[in-house]
């Protein structure tokens, strides 16, 4: 009997030519609040994020910090406005990067699963995967109390190392030699995630992540996106 075969996909900036989770935030205020209102709270995120950063805290930190956004907000919402944002990105030249779709569509012709693994927030990329045909989601998932987020969010924390415990534990759960399976990405964060599969592909954005693959001899991918259909 063949052993499965998954290819774990980031999603950001490998799949997609834009960070889901801070163009979602835009959209989702500027739905809820008005444009006035929706552009002052987004500058406000974008200023707190960035002092943050500037303090040096590290991307775990940021990340939660980043979700306290939606403390309070019913997920339903969150939900129905991530339909009507992907209706809009999906069709915008240049949303795809062509390369590594092309990559996610081979591996489902020849039977191999496919499975995001992204610190994006799971509502955020239920649309994609529901329109490229994947099934498994490890992603960011936040706490829900009568229907609202309270802000926290769920263990595991699928950034950094993160990805890499999410992916292993799926390997374990599936049967799933590590060697035959296949990962994705592009800033040195995912390096954990690359680094556990016998086929690491590395799409080149982020040039410390470059350099390493190109030390280790990993299949460099071009970052140009041309707009292709799901």
């Amino acid at each position: 009997m063949n052993l499965p075969r998954l290819a774990f996909f980031d999603v950001d900036e490998t799949l997609i030519d834009i960070k889901s989770m801070f163009s979602f935030r835009a959209f989702y205020l500027l739905r809820q609040l008005g444009a006035a209102n929706g552009a002052q709270a987004e500058q406000q995120e974008v200023d707190r994020l960035g002092q943050l950063m500037s303090q040096g805290a590290d991307r775990a930190a940021v990340n939660r910090s980043f979700y306290e956004v939606f403390q309070g907000h019913e997920r339903s919402r969150v939900i129905e406005a991530a339909d009507a944002w992907f209706s809009i990105e999906k069709e915008r030249p240049g949303f795809f990067v062509d390369t590594t779709l092309r990559a996610l569509r081979q591996h489902q012709e020849d039977g191999v699963g496919i499975v995001f693994v992204s610190g994006s927030l799971t509502e955020i990329l239920r649309p994609l995967a529901e329109y490229l045909g994947v099934n498994e989601v490890l992603a960011t998932r936040l706490e829900v109390e009568a229907g609202r987020y309270t802000g926290r969010l769920a263990a595991p924390q699928t950034i950094g190392t993160g990805k890499w415990e999410a992916a292993n534990q799926l390997m374990l759960e599936r049967g799933a030699k590590p060697g035959d399976c296949y990962a994705y990405g592009d800033h040195l964060s995912d390096l954990s995630l690359l680094e556990s599969v016998g086929h690491p592909r590395v799409v080149a954005v982020d040039p410390a992540l470059v350099e390493i693959a190109r030390l280790r001899a990993w299949p460099l991918m071009h970052a140009a996106s041309d707009r292709q259909g799901g």
